[in-house]
């Protein structure tokens, strides 16, 4: 629907690219967060396993990141990830390990020379493609 587009100004968009491109050949995570649809912070979490494939981040972080978020009077827009060599489309394991159908997902492909960015609506195992908007000023 139109009016649950993710919202992104310019330099939040380019941090989030930039993040998955500062962790190659490995696999990039975070947490989006804001209101109003509308992405105010970017969250750049560690991926545990250093993996090109797999991303994982322990529980402790994850909460301590969520009461971070809590405290701005944000709210989780969506978990990223990327996917050094592989097209921004989710795998089996990204739905079955996606937490919430309320949350998006977004996946950064560095499969290409330009990096590739996908938002994605998950619903058990399956996944529909949402769009998005990157504005200059928000």
């Amino acid at each position: 629907m139109e009016n649950n587009k993710l919202i992104f100004a310019v330099n939040c968009y380019e941090e989030l690219v930039n993040h998955g491109r500062s962790q190659l050949p490995y696999e990039a995570c975070g947490l989006l967060s804001g209101k109003n649809q509308t992405v105010q912070s970017i969250w750049k979490l560690k991926n545990e396993l250093n993996s090109d494939r797999r991303f994982f981040v322990g529980e402790e972080t994850v909460n301590q990141t969520l009461q971070s978020i809590a405290k701005r009077e944000e709210k989780v827009l969506a978990i990223y990830h990327s996917h050094p060599m592989t097209a921004p489309v989710p795998s089996y394991t990204d739905m079955l390990n996606h937490p919430d159908s309320e949350v998006n997902m977004i996946i950064i492909s560095f499969k290409t020379k330009n990096p590739l960015v996908k938002c994605y609506s998950i619903q058990k195992n399956s996944y529909k493609e949402q769009p998005f908007l990157i504005e200059p000023f928000v």
